[in-house]
């Protein structure tokens, strides 16, 4: 709790670390990502240590595909880590088996620090390019899930977690639910595209038959999933601004303009670490152009059946907007007060530390709206623990 508010952190973190593939089977073993240290790395700064991921380096700091991610000299000793200040967190010191899950009370603690109650955890990012061999891409998936599901299990009354959905092999997507659904997932989660494929790609229509029966509720997260936007990216900067951002609007129009919320009426979707303002555009250039193809379309039925004010309103679509947000007024007024959830992004150092402070010491929202983003969204969507 924090200034009497109860915290619901929507989206929070674990970074990556080896304790993830323990349960991979025997036969990808030797395909697990691996710590890699740059012999020649010393100008590289913080990135002179990365993940060797079928055939790739990630993250790497330069040239096409350049993005930010945890490094193995973020959570092991032997490639860099200190043991007591791990990641690259900056408000205060935090342990190895803190960020990476391994010491489950040394999360709960740091969490207390942050006045946080509850917390959903999220994998590392690289997961959204992590295999090209779609069955490995889902057993590295899979044996995530198991990690977080059984780190989590002891502390459910404040850890909740999402899985991985690995789309591209649908049998890996059918064990990964019903894995996730037994050992208590809080959610799913996808990327803003399934590589080169929108989220609505007729071949993904058998997975998410069977994902509206589990009755999760579905993330799309930041991350770099669109190969011809990673391509454009040549550093960090552009990772945040290109590669990373603009898979939302892909992915919104996948779930409102190609029709999956019609199709699916029980399903609720949030995005988050996309930031909010770009709400605005996706649902004024829908809203546009929606009517103006009605009488210009050769068929007219791939519009979708429903209007985008409606979908916006209907209480399905969420956003993890930041808590500095000037548009977060605006947002509200779109979306309704029901639908902001407020995340930490907790263990990354990217100037989230105090977002939930930041959300208290707002002058433009009601207490009423700051507790339900603080908490009560985060308890609609995710459930309460």
């Amino acid at each position: 709790m924090l200034e009497g508010f109860k915290i619901y952190d929507a989206d929070a973190h674990v970074l990556m670390t080896p304790e993830m593939w323990e349960t991979l089977p025997k036969q990808y073993w030797l395909r697990r990502p691996r710590p890699v240290k740059f012999g020649d790395g010393h100008e590289l700064g913080n990135w002179g240590t990365a993940w060797l991921v079928d055939g790739r380096i990630e993250p790497h700091p330069f040239g096409p595909g350049t993005h930010a991610a945890n490094t193995p000299g973020m959570v092991l000793e032997e490639y860099g880590a200190n043991r007591a200040r791990a990641g690259d967190f900056t408000a205060f010191s935090l342990p190895v088996g803190c960020v990476t899950l391994g010491d489950v009370a040394d999360r709960l603690t740091a969490m207390d620090k942050l006045g946080i109650d509850v917390q959903v955890l999220f994998p590392s990012t690289i997961y959204a390019t992590i295999a090209a061999d779609a069955t490995l891409e889902g057993e590295l998936f899979r044996a995530y899930n198991r990690y977080i599901g059984t780190r989590c299990r002891d502390a459910a009354k404040r850890l909740r977690w999402v899985g991985l959905l690995p789309m591209r092999d649908a049998e890996q997507a059918r064990l990964a639910m019903k894995e996730m659904v037994a050992m208590g997932a809080a959610a799913a989660v996808v990327f803003g595209t399934v590589g080169d494929r929108m989220l609505s790609h007729p071949s993904f229509e058998p997975i998410w038959n069977e994902f509206s029966r589990t009755g999760l509720p579905l993330c799309v997260h930041m991350a770099m999933s669109f190969p011809p936007l990673a391509q454009l990216c040549e550093s960090i900067q552009d990772a945040n601004m290109i590669g990373k951002a603009m898979p939302a609007q892909l992915a919104f129009m996948a779930m409102a303009g190609h029709g999956m919320l019609d199709k699916y009426p029980s399903l609720k979707v949030a995005f988050l670490e996309f930031g909010g303002e770009w709400i605005f555009y996706s649902v004024g250039r829908m809203k546009q152009y929606a009517e103006v193809n009605k009488g210009r379309m050769a068929d007219p039925s791939m519009l979708p059946k429903s209007e985008v004010d409606d979908l916006v309103k209907s209480g399905r679509i969420y956003l993890g907007p930041e808590s500095s947000d000037a548009m977060l007024a605006h947002e509200l007024k779109l979306l309704g007060d029901g639908q902001l959830l407020y995340s930490s992004d907790f263990p990354h150092g990217e100037g989230r530390d105090n977002a939930a402070m930041e959300i208290i010491e707002r002058q433009d929202l009601t207490k009423e709206q700051k507790r339900k983003f603080l908490y009560d969204n985060a308890a609609n969507f995710y459930g309460e623990p």
